[in-house]
């Protein structure tokens, strides 16, 4: 029987525009398909080999406290080689009496000895047919681990045929039945670092798997900053099924690491935690076999049991779940906890979000009160209105750039007021924070209550900006805003940092997608508009398009600059045809799209592109800052303003002596060309370094056909013959017409 449970309502309102709202005909939002994951990329190249990897913890004693202000999974991309990898083991899948061989193979059916007699009759006659010895073979399943076992009746994959007049019998082989296999073992060391609870240093890991996805963007006012996701994509960041989206199952989960829990009934061990369903992420259709789990390990026993689970519904308030730990067979050293959730396993769907575990003795069903202050949201910017600007621009005016007040909800959660202080620091990323500012403090009336704090910037006395004399075409800054209270239980929830870019683009997204933009109109226009201070030289976008898993050649656009929309007023227009691309090797990376040709750009623009077919482009979504007034459409008639509250991930880019853009990493794998001249004309040529086994080349036009292919020889040149005008994808090929590297060429007649 399930021990009694009790939930309590976190009493705070939901913020607006949480929901996506009614659509205008043309334009739609919809579910991230998928968020790939740091080390994802690297995990998908590994080699053929069979490999495990085994993780060791060290173990959690009580209280255990985790309110994902920090990410306290364990990252599981341990790969051979690494310093604290070590292999443990070889097991073997074939096995006979003890002896393993790597090149043993055998018959699970009878194999004979067969002798023939021709020395009487001068035909061929049988005269013996024996089986071959047979042997117990034990066959392992290097699938599970631990790895089970079936002992089985073998025999050698041949036959031997021999005659009487012949000295040596033949041996004619069989097909085998089983080949060897084996598994490396490894051992991969605990992880050493430690989190400050309470005074105490604690192991900093607590949860064995990282599954769900630690995050602050996605919750819609949650306890504290940062909570864990469930939703249908894997560790990787991919649906767990590609095949079949309306395939159903059990999808994330969060395991504790071992905890001692030997303590009495008497002890009034209690876990308690916040859930919400839905969120700013996901979808908002409600399944009731949709699902959050919690499950309690028996160690004595080696059994998971069902403790507690709730049905997805629509979008609610953070709620605090108290639940008793009063059976035995779970008061022992090693007792684990895991989090789980049933959802559709084809994309970002169905999400839930967890905050404030806790689980400690001596609490009762009213322990339900945090003696906590904490922000609730991440920060991106200390700019009005953007997120990031030029360099260029920003050195000319810096004080026209800073916000005049940057403002983040705090909560405490605790039921008296506190003494709440707060304010900012910043400085050069990599160097000291010494410029303090934005300081201020609330004293009273805010006792179980989320509130607004201000923090001056360009309004503090003096005010505070980015001095642009400390760098040099481009800046990093790092900015700390802090909290403070006493008693607080948790500081880790007390900071917000983040590093503010000022290099060659404007934004106004936070960096993060919550969902993905479309239009399904061809010849639909998406515009976005961006106030310039002062003129520049506009030379690509640069956008991210959740990694959807349709061919991105279905889709193109045109990208298009105007300086009006009413009238329309087009300044420019790319001749070449774009495809969305994806970026598969970590979260929310953009792609750069070039101009044809740079032009000058001033006062008021709109930046976007002319969509060519009906396919949904899915350009990701901020929802967390709006930016709805700046966002237009038009599939019929005049330009519409978007239905949707929040920011598109889309950023001009402005030319630049440097540009930290270009030490992003090419995605798949694939290696990167050198082309050169680009822009060509009619000829150009190839160099592709560390490359090897290409035999051919082709380049694709950007609705993905083949526009030539060609023999490949480094440093040959390529004739480009009546290729028109446009940007075209180069790729080298191998023997078997694997994609070896890439590249991006704009032939201009």
């Amino acid at each position: 029987m399930m021990p009694r449970t009790t939930e309590i309502l976190l009493t705070v309102a939901l913020l607006s525009g949480a929901h996506a709202g009614f659509a205008q005909p043309g334009e739609s939002l919809s579910p991230l398909h998928a968020q790939p994951r740091e080390g994802a990329l690297q995990a998908m190249q590994r080699s053929d080999l069979n490999e495990l990897f085994l993780y060791d913890f060290l173990p959690q004693e009580l209280p255990i406290q985790d309110d994902f202000s920090v990410d306290r999974t364990r990252s599981r991309w341990s790969q051979a080689g690494d310093p604290d990898v070590s292999l443990d083991q070889i097991v073997y899948r074939l096995d006979t009496n003890g002896t393993e061989l790597p090149e043993m193979e055998f018959a699970l059916d009878t194999t004979y000895y067969f002798r023939w007699d021709t020395s009487s009759t001068g035909a061929d006659s049988l005269a013996v047919q024996l089986p071959l010895p047979s042997y117990a073979l034990t066959i392992r399943d290097l699938t599970v681990w631990p790895v089970t076992f079936e002992v089985v009746d073998a025999w050698p994959p041949y036959n031997v045929f021999d005659t009487l007049d012949q000295n040596t019998p033949d041996t004619l082989g069989v097909n085998p039945d089983v080949l060897q296999d084996s598994l490396l073992v490894y051992t991969v060391d605990a992880d050493t670092r430690t989190y400050m609870q309470g005074g105490t240093q604690v192991p900093l890991i607590l949860w064995e798997d990282d599954y769900a996805y630690i995050n602050g963007t996605y919750p819609v006012d949650p306890p504290t900053i940062g909570v864990a996701t469930f939703d249908g994509l894997d560790r990787t960041g991919f649906p767990y099924r590609f095949d079949q989206p309306t395939a159903y199952g059990l999808a994330d989960r969060l395991t504790s690491v071992p905890i001692d829990l030997s303590y009495q009934v008497s002890d009034s061990v209690y876990l308690s935690f916040f859930h919400q369903p839905q969120g700013l992420s996901g979808d908002d259709q409600i399944q009731p076999i949709d699902s959050l789990l919690l499950e309690f390990y028996a160690p004595v026993e080696d059994q998971w049991y069902l403790m507690w689970w709730s049905e997805y519904t629509a979008l609610a308030p953070f709620r605090q779940v108290m639940l008793p730990i009063t059976d035995e067979r779970f008061l022992h050293d090693g007792f684990r906890m895991r989090f789980s959730n049933k959802a559709t396993l084809s994309g970002a769907l169905d999400h839930w979000h967890i905050d404030y575990v806790r689980l400690d003795e001596n609490r009762s069903f009213s322990d339900t009160v945090l003696v906590d202050v904490a922000w609730v949201y991440p920060e991106s910017s200390l700019l009005q209105t953007y997120t990031a600007v030029p360099f260029k621009a920003f050195e000319q005016s810096p004080a026209s750039y800073m916000a005049g007040n940057v403002g983040e909800l705090m909560k405490n959660l605790d039921v008296v007021d506190k003494f709440i202080t707060w304010g900012c620091l910043s400085g050069i990323e990599g160097g000291p924070l010494t410029n303090a500012f934005g300081a201020g403090n609330n004293i009273s009336g805010n006792a179980s209550s989320t509130f607004g704090t201000a923090h001056p910037v360009a309004n503090n006395a003096p005010p505070f900006l980015y001095d642009p004399s400390l760098s040099t075409d481009d800046a990093f800054w790092r900015t700390k805003m802090w909290a403070n209270a006493t008693p607080d239980i948790n500081r880790y929830n007390d900071t917000i940092s983040f590093v503010q870019e000022l290099s060659n683009y404007y934004a106004y997204d936070d960096g993060s997608a919550e969902a993905g933009y479309s239009l399904n109109v061809a010849g639909g226009k998406m515009a976005y508009r961006f106030d310039l201070a002062t003129g520049d030289s506009l030379r690509a976008i640069r956008c991210y398009f959740d990694p959807i898993f349709e061919d991105p050649s279905d889709g193109s656009f045109l990208i298009t600059i105007w300086t009006s929309l009413t009238p329309e007023v087009i300044q420019h227009q790319n001749f070449s045809f774009s495809s969305p691309e994806y970026r598969i090797d970590g979260l929310n990376k953009f792609v750069e799209y070039p101009l044809d040709s740079t032009i000058w750009v001033e006062g008021t623009i709109y930046v976007g592109w002319v969509q060519t077919t009906a396919d949904k482009l899915n350009l990701g979504f901020d929802k967390n800052r709006n930016n709805q007034d700046k966002i237009f459409y038009k599939v019929s008639g005049g330009f519409l303003n978007t239905s949707f509250e929040g920011s598109l991930m889309l950023r001009p880019v402005f030319v630049s002596d440097t540009d930290p853009f270009t030490g992003i990493p090419e995605q798949a794998g694939q290696g990167r060309l050198q082309l050169y001249p680009n822009p060509a004309s009619d000829r150009f040529q190839v160099r592709a370094d560390g490359v090897e086994g290409a035999e051919r080349l082709r380049i694709l036009d950007a609705l993905g056909r083949e526009a030539g292919s060609w023999s490949y020889r480094e440093g040959a040149p390529i004739d480009l013959g009546s290729a028109p005008s446009g940007t075209y994808i180069v790729q080298l090929l191998g023997r078997a017409g694997a994609v070896l590297a890439t590249g991006r060429i704009i032939v201009q007649r």
